[in-house]
């Protein structure tokens, strides 16, 4: 053998060698890789799984299942929309269709699960898409986030705010709107009635001797009254209609799209809810009559809404003078 041979035959063996190393290396680095990737789909707080593209479970981490409450063999056997509330069954559909298109390649939803205990919990939806490289969609990469606490937290406030601002709006005795409330409400409706061409009445109230009440039976007494009272109007208008604590024992009431005719039968049957009244308090039996004036606000008119309300009230001081009665303003 020529000793030019023997030095290819070297170069070729310590390429071989090199490269083996090299190959060496490589597989080492993929299984670290693969043990890396392994570990922290396993072990991260998120829920994660692996979804084939028709919606079913192939690979569930810890986290998955103990959110969900179910076991891993439970979840292979099931689809996503099983764990899903059924009101929110079609909320993925429209992205889902978008990823089928090609047109996004993850979205993003917060959703509800029924838990296997059967308590509902919210959780926050990532889904992303991997295709193979000639863009065929291969498997969904799930993550979900346990947002039950947070979500809990959420409603909380906006209950909380809600009802400060129902408080805020509300007379405390009689659950009917507050003056201020009432006004606003009305400004309201002024505004519609200008666009519907549809006109609006107003019945003002005032509840007769009711001095006579604070003074014999004491003001607790009185206050009991006016819940009482307050609730006789409410049961004598429509859903849409609405009811006001103007002061005192005064009572204002809207009644949209009602004409004068409509509104003095709405009062007149008020005046007989009231006068069949009888509150029971303590030993005693209250009886109470109310005094009403009606006016209407006309869709042509240019007045005021205080315009409208001095015609309620003229009209309801002419009821007072008589008291137990419905009088309506007339120009």
């Amino acid at each position: 053998m020529s000793y030019g041979l023997i030095i290819v035959l070297i170069i070729i063996l310590g390429i071989s060698l090199w490269h083996a190393k090299k190959y060496r290396r490589a597989v080492v680095n993929q299984v670290a890789h693969v043990w890396i990737m392994k570990n922290a789909f396993e072990h991260t707080a998120l829920g994660m799984a692996i979804v084939s593209p028709d919606c079913r479970f192939l690979k569930i981490n810890r986290a998955y299942g103990e959110i969900s409450g179910y076991t891993r063999p439970e979840l292979l056997k099931m689809a996503v929309k099983e764990l899903t509330h059924p009101e929110d069954q079609e909320k993925d559909t429209p992205y889902l269709q978008e990823v089928f298109a090609g047109n996004i390649h993850s979205f993003t939803t917060v959703k509800r699960y029924i838990h296997k205990n059967g308590s509902t919990i919210w959780v926050r939806s990532t889904i992303s898409a991997v295709r193979t490289e000639r863009g065929n969609l291969k498997y969904f990469v799930a993550q979900i986030q346990d947002m039950t606490i947070a979500k809990n937290a959420e409603d909380e406030l906006r209950k909380s705010r809600d009802n400060a601002e129902v408080l805020a709006r509300t007379d405390y005795l009689t659950k009917t709107l507050n003056r201020r409330a009432f006004i606003e409400r009305l400004q309201e409706e002024l505004e519609r009635t200008k666009r519907t061409q549809e006109g609006f009445a107003m019945i003002l109230v005032d509840i007769d001797y009711f001095k006579k009440v604070n003074d014999q039976f004491g003001h607790l007494a009185g206050d009991y009254v006016l819940q009482k009272f307050a609730d006789c109007l409410s049961n004598n208008v429509r859903p849409y209609d609405f009811i006001g604590r103007y002061g005192g024992e005064e009572f204002i009431i809207c009644l949209p799209d009602t004409d004068i005719e409509q509104a003095v039968l709405v009062a007149e049957r008020m005046r007989e809810s009231v006068e069949a009244l009888e509150v029971d308090y303590l030993h005693a039996q209250i009886k109470v009559t109310g005094s009403f004036g009606v006016a209407v606000y006309d869709s042509h008119s240019s007045d005021t809404l205080d315009e409208l309300i001095e015609r309620a009230d003229a009209a309801m001081y002419v009821a007072k003078n008589h008291k137990n009665t419905v009088y309506q303003w007339v120009s």
